[in-house]
């Protein structure tokens, strides 16, 4: 049986992710939301994927809301594509880091998306979010509100890592539960089709990315927390990591798989 790791999730000083105080620590730290560690994909990354799903759906004279834009990287991708995008995200420091060499086209703000937005009604042709808020949850008024009738309404989800990663490396990284992928997708059938929007597509997919050194290993686990939990886990953990990572890495470097999910509606 594998030795098992330090775990970092049982620490008290670690930050729960995607909380609050984790996406305000990233934005100290880094000033966006951007991925740390090394590494190599096998194409087509998810983003990719997710970015010709949006571009699709666009014409010259679109109007396209991205919620939780985060750094803003990812939106400016769309800046000739469309004639005007509005970026929005909760935590300040991302959006002072969006607003740096931004397009023309491209308007960031710092908007809660839990609370009434400050767009007039059927203003956006387009509204997507890469890992952010939801804003065609049941119940939810102003995602239908801003949205254009025909409209449509995209969504990509990070929703965990394994091929073999979890194994590999026990305390540190966590199993994941039996028939994951099945829950994973009967809880996005579920949100869409509460969402009150045609369903166009529901998608449930893995990237395959190769870790590039052992340090990679350690910097994807501890993305977003404080340095001072991260000296703990890199003292404790380090040398076990790269004695495992030696022995199963491929020349490209660890590969792990990341799950994904897709969803596309249309406004009625």
């Amino acid at each position: 049986m594998p030795k098992r790791l330090f775990d970092p999730m049982e620490h008290p000083d670690w930050i729960p992710p995607q909380t609050a105080e984790w996406h305000e620590n990233l934005a100290l730290e880094t000033g966006g939301y951007k991925y740390p560690w090394n590494s190599v994909f096998d194409e087509p990354r998810a983003e990719v994927i997710f970015a010709d799903k949006i571009t699709a759906c666009l014409r010259e004279n679109s109007r396209v809301l991205d919620v939780g834009c985060g750094h803003g990287e990812f939106t400016k991708t769309f800046a000739t594509r469309s004639r005007e995008i509005v970026g929005i995200d909760v935590v300040e420091g991302y959006i002072a880091s969006a607003k740096k060499d931004s397009d023309k086209s491209i308007t960031f703000d710092v908007v809660d998306a839990d609370k009434p937005l400050p767009f007039s009604n059927d203003s956006f042709d387009v509204v997507y979010t890469k890992k952010g808020p939801w804003l065609f949850h049941k119940g939810m008024k102003e995602g239908h509100r801003v949205i254009k009738p025909g409209g449509m309404a995209l969504g990509l989800y990070h929703c965990g890592t394994d091929g073999g990663l979890r194994s590999l490396f026990p305390g540190l990284y966590s199993p994941l539960p039996d028939n994951y992928l099945e829950e994973i997708k009967a809880k996005f059938e579920r949100q869409l089709s509460e969402s009150n929007l045609e369903k166009i597509e529901l998608k449930i997919f893995e990237e395959i990315e190769y870790l590039s050194r052992p340090e990679d290993v350690l910097i994807k686990k501890c993305f977003g927390q404080k340095e001072t939990l991260k000296e703990i886990v890199w003292e404790k953990c380090l040398e076990d990591v790269e004695g495992i990572f030696l022995r199963h890495a491929t020349s490209r470097g660890l590969k792990v798989a990341n799950y994904y999910a897709l969803m596309i509606g249309r406004a009625t």
